[in-house]
């Protein structure tokens, strides 16, 4: 008879026969454990209590078939037995002894000796015994003909958890109580010295730092469970680091916060994934200062269907502002960041560029808002290094425009979504945002001036459209090669919720006048992040997925920068909100350039004669890597207009 034979009658015993069958294993544990209970106490001389003895076991029989009805001891499933059900055992056990030895207190003239009352203990531990430990017996033979079922038709992966303590505990037990899953835990691994070498329900716990290497290749390790609780980001970071180099695939659960029921479930494993490659601390927002500044206001949200757009408005509803006015170019995204919203919200979509300046005037007229996020903009390098003239006339006309109605309006806040590459910049993207910085700044300088004009800067978003990693895990998906400009080439990322958390933060606290540059942690190599979600894929950098050094794109820096040359940093309410030091701007000086630049744009000026007036504008501007290199010249031509 094989395995998967025994298993399934196991499983027919569990279903019809389970509940006589055990109900009359107990009966018969009953009598095994009191005449054994007799035999220790009254030394083997049944004789002379015999009366006493057959009254008491009928008695106490009774009591048990009571007992166990009561607490349902045989109402239970084989392959499930658990502590609830040998607690059951105790308390059923418990009861009828506890009857029992009422019923001798009340008789001592039929049972007269005091060795009744060790009897009742004696035979009350003895019951526990067989009763429970019949039912350990039975469980693990479940466990055992349902593993080796299952070993026999499905190999399993051999499995490590880091993590020793509750949650690794606990991992552990749902997937020893679910046997249909892949995962055969060998080992777990820990940082605590104090657990190294122990077993936790017979599987040992190594030392994470010395033993980790040994055990992925002494035991064919091919997955790892991240299942630690107050992990600090740089163990967290470097387990992953560690497993992706030997190939390892990492699974992470959620919080225990989003557990149903409070309870894991083995569906809650999931793949890490390229938010868990960046060292972040999670980030502490002043929640009931924000909740003060947008309840029942009306905001406005430039470039609403983009990746930051989109993210700020799904905080910002939560919030409960009164209305929030999505304004975005790009129909189709607009329309379906709209439906992905659901009906009854306080959003309100409305398709138009923010070049339009007369569809602007009138948006502000209408809904009178009293917040303005400003995130539409051209972001793509190298397409802005063919089209210039295009990131000025959004980049910088757009902003402008945007920015003296919020004044005209009286618009309260002001924030501007900007970009690391501003900082002394090398492309043409880069410098037309930095002029839009230096505007919005000058504005706030006016006298009399009564919106507070706040500018955001942090560095690439992981995840956002068009950006590296979307277009990675593409390539991989496809097992086509993918694209590295450089093999040094680093960038700053953030992801695209913790960057609108700050964003909301350091517009809502900001006092205006500043630029506000976030801490985006240690740069990160392109490079190392395309192995790294490459071995996430469980492949095989070079071979599986071929990587290409393909050369830096026109424009394009080796490594972005945080400050500009001559700028410093200072401390803000927020840790991770630094405050750049910046030369102020004046507005009447800024104005007149900035108009006439925006004016050769739509004349069609030539590229090389846009790109040398921002060069004025922006004297750190040095393009880079591009054909619009050219030497900056120090007047403006007079415009037409």
């Amino acid at each position: 008879m094989n395995s998967t034979t025994i298993y399934h009658r196991l499983l027919a015993l569990s279903g019809r026969v389970s509940r006589i069958g055990l109900f009359v294993v107990d009966i018969v544990f009953a009598l095994v454990s009191f005449i054994t209970a007799c035999l220790l106490v009254f030394e083997f001389d049944l004789a002379a209590h015999w009366k006493s003895i057959v009254t008491g076991i009928s008695l106490l029989l009774g009591f048990r078939i009571i007992s166990s009805i009561i607490f349902q001891t045989n109402n239970l499933i084989i392959r499930f037995i658990g502590e609830k059900d040998l607690r059951n055992v105790v308390y059923a056990a418990l009861g009828a002894s506890l009857s029992f030895l009422m019923m001798v207190q009340l008789w001592p003239d039929v049972f007269p000796e005091r060795r009744f009352k060790a009897l009742i203990l004696v035979d009350f531990l003895i019951l526990l015994i067989l009763m429970g430990g019949f039912r350990v017996f039975l469980r693990m033979a479940a466990d055992l003909f349902s593993r080796n079922r299952k070993e026999s038709t499905n190999a399993r992966t051999n499995t490590i958890i880091y993590g020793a303590g509750e949650l690794g505990a606990m991992i552990e037990r749902v997937l020893r109580n679910n046997h249909n899953h892949p995962y055969k835990i060998v080992a777990f691994v820990d940082d605590n010295p104090r657990l190294h070498n122990q077993k936790l329900n017979g599987i040992r716990i190594y030392d994470r730092q010395k033993a980790f290497p040994d055990i992925i290749h002494q035991q064919h390790v091919q997955v790892a469970i991240l299942g630690i609780n107050n992990i600090s980001e740089e163990n967290r970071l470097d387990f992953i680091t560690h497993c992706l180099d030997e190939n390892v695939r990492v699974l992470k659960i959620p919080t225990a916060e989003t557990w149903f029921n409070g309870d894991l479930s083995l569906g809650q494993l999931r793949d890490i994934n390229y938010d868990d490659l960046l060292n972040r601390p999670p980030i502490h927002l002043d929640v009931e200062k924000i909740q003060k500044s947008l309840k029942d206001r009306v905001i406005l949200v430039t470039g609403c269907a983009g990746s930051i757009g989109s993210e700020i408005v799904r905080q910002l509803l939560t919030y409960h502002p009164a209305k929030i006015i999505g304004l975005d170019h790009a129909e189709t995204p607009l329309a379906e960041f709209d439906l992905s919203l659901g009906r009854g919200n306080a959003f309100r979509p409305v398709i138009g560029s923010i070049q339009d300046e007369r569809l602007m005037e009138q948006l502000y007229s209408t809904y009178q808002p009293t917040v303005v996020f400003h995130a539409a903009a051209y972001k793509h390098v190298p397409v802005m290094e063919a089209y210039p003239a295009e990131a000025i006339k959004t980049n910088v006309l757009g902003t402008r425009i945007v920015a003296d109605l919020a004044t005209r309006y009286g618009v309260e806040k002001f924030v501007m979504i900007s970009t690391d590459k501003v900082v002394n910049p090398s492309n043409v993207m880069g410098a037309s945002k930095r002029i839009a910085e230096m505007y919005v700044q000058a504005l706030d300088s006016i006298p009399g001036n009564k919106t507070q004009f706040i500018t955001t800067r942090f560095g690439n978003v992981l995840g956002s459209n068009g950006s590296v990693v979307p277009i990675f895990q593409e390539k991989i998906r496809n097992r086509q090669p993918i694209e590295v400009t450089h093999p040094d080439v680093t960038r700053f990322f953030m992801t695209i919720p913790e960057a609108c958390q700050l964003v909301l933060e350091a517009g809502v606290l900001g006092q205006g006048g500043e630029i506000l540059v976030f801490d985006m942690g240690e740069p990160v190599r392109i490079l190392d992040l395309a192995n790294k979600m490459i071995r996430m894929a469980g492949l095989i950098p070079g071979q599986d997925v071929p990587i290409v050094i393909s050369g830096l794109r026109p424009g394009e820096k080796l490594h972005e920068e945080i400050l500009a040359t001559g700028e410093g940093l200072k401390p803000t309410h927020h840790p991770k909100i630094l405050k750049a030091d910046v030369r102020s701007q004046v507005y009447e000086e800024q104005f007149p350039k900035i108009q006439r630049l925006v004016n050769m744009a739509m004349d069609g000026a030539p590229k090389n004669m846009l790109i040398q007036k921002m060069q004025v504008l922006v004297p750190e501007y040095i393009p880079q890597n591009s054909p619009n290199a050219t030497q900056p010249k120090n007047e403006f031509p007079v415009s037409k207009h």
